[in-house]
Parts: structure tokens; C-alpha cells; sequence
């Protein structure tokens, strides 16, 4: 049956037929009351079936749907945050936990601003201070993450404001990407120019 949204009038046509092809009460046009009402009833029962029927389909859709963008969440090579207005965390996904090196129970509840030095804790705080001013994405990059007994990493991260159009209530998505590999490679690079230089003026 197709999804799309049925008016009543549509609806009560397809009752209609729907009705006549199954050879229910057939009235002449001398009918009595009891007879339209019992009519008018099996009209609107089949009404209710088709709406039911709609509404399953549409449910076992939204499922598929939603296992389908869990699946890419959780698999996504990017780090995924979901943060209360003043930067607790409310939920993430399995990158995001192992970008921060801890599980996701150990995480949830926490802020987000504990797992930055203290240079990177402030440039944290202007960034989601910054998603709360503004209706785009703004950006940070080459944030410290400190891990406990592990290396630090960096990470470039962009936040936005999100409103729930049902509660009203606002949160921050931010997004998390590992760049320790590129600002390492990117800081040998300067270093041997600095070295370079450095012979040269010799």
C-alpha cells in the first residue's frame, strides 16, 4: 500500500470500494437507518484497517531506518558527540570513546573540557560557546586530548547547535576527527625547514 498520506476523502472512497468487492451489505436505495448505520460501520472498520495497515508499514519502516543510521553511527571513522548546553557529555559513539580512551558508561555524564589541556580546555570552551551564538558550524583545530596512560592525541572538532523541534530543549552535536598523524608529519616538516634555514645562514 503506498505510504504517502491518504486524505479522508480518499480514504473513505477506497473504504467504499473496498467494502462492495467483498459483497458486504449492498443497500437499495429504500434502505432503513439500521441498515445505512450498519453500512456507515463496516465503511469506517475498513477505514481503520487501511490505517492500521499504513501505520505498521510506516512503523517497520522507521525501524529499518533507524538500525540503518545507528549501524553508521557506530561505525563512523569519526568521533561523535552529542553535549548538554554547558558541555556535558550526553551521548557518543564507539569512536568518540576511543578517541577519549575510555568506554562509553565511563564518559557519559562527564565534560567534554576535562580530556583538554588547560590552552586547549579554553579554545574547547570558545568553540561551543561559538556553536551557542551562531546557527553554523564553526570549527576548531589541533585540540589536545589527554588520555590517561596513553600519548596524547590531536583532534580538529566542529560543533553546532541543535534544537528538538518536539521539546524545545537545544544541545550541541560535535563532531571529533584524530589529525595526530598529520600535525605530527606537518611539525617534522617545519622542524626540517628550521633546520634548513638554520645551515644556510651558517
Amino acid at each position: 500500500m503506498n505510504m504517502s498520506l491518504l486524505s479522508p476523502e480518499v480514504l473513505r472512497s477506497r473504504a467504499e470500494k473496498q467494502l462492495a468487492a467483498q459483497k458486504a451489505w449492498l443497500l437499495p436505495d429504500n434502505e432503513t437507518d439500521h441498515l445505512k448505520l450498519i453500512h456507515e460501520l463496516q465503511v469506517h472498520q475498513i477505514e481503520l484497517e487501511m490505517q492500521n495497515e499504513m501505520l505498521a508499514e510506516a512503523f517497520a519502516q522507521a525501524n529499518e531506518l533507524r538500525a540503518k543510521y545507528q549501524d553508521l553511527y557506530e561505525s563512523a571513522p569519526v568521533g561523535y558527540f552529542t553535549l548538554s548546553m554547558d558541555g556535558k557529555i550526553l551521548e557518543l559513539n564507539g569512536r568518540a570513546a576511543m578517541l577519549l580512551g575510555q568506554s562509553p558508561n565511563a564518559l557519559t555524564g562527564r565534560n567534554l573540557r576535562e580530556f583538554f589541556g588547560a590552552t586547549c580546555a579554553a579554545s574547547a570552551d570558545k568553540l561551543l560557546a561559538a556553536a551557542q551564538e551562531s546557527s553554523e558550524e564553526v570549527f576548531s583545530s589541533s585540540l589536545e586530548v589527554r588520555r590517561t596512560r596513553q600519548l596524547p592525541l590531536y583532534v580538529n572538532a566542529q560543533a553546532r547547535m541543535y534544537k528538538d523541534d518536539l521539546t524545545g530543549k537545544a544541545s550541541i552535536r560535535l563532531v571529533m576527527m584524530d589529525v595526530s598523524a598529520l600535525k605530527m608529519a606537518t611539525d617534522d616538516v617545519i622542524h626540517a625547514m628550521d633546520m634548513s634555514s638554520g645551515w644556510g645562514a651558517l
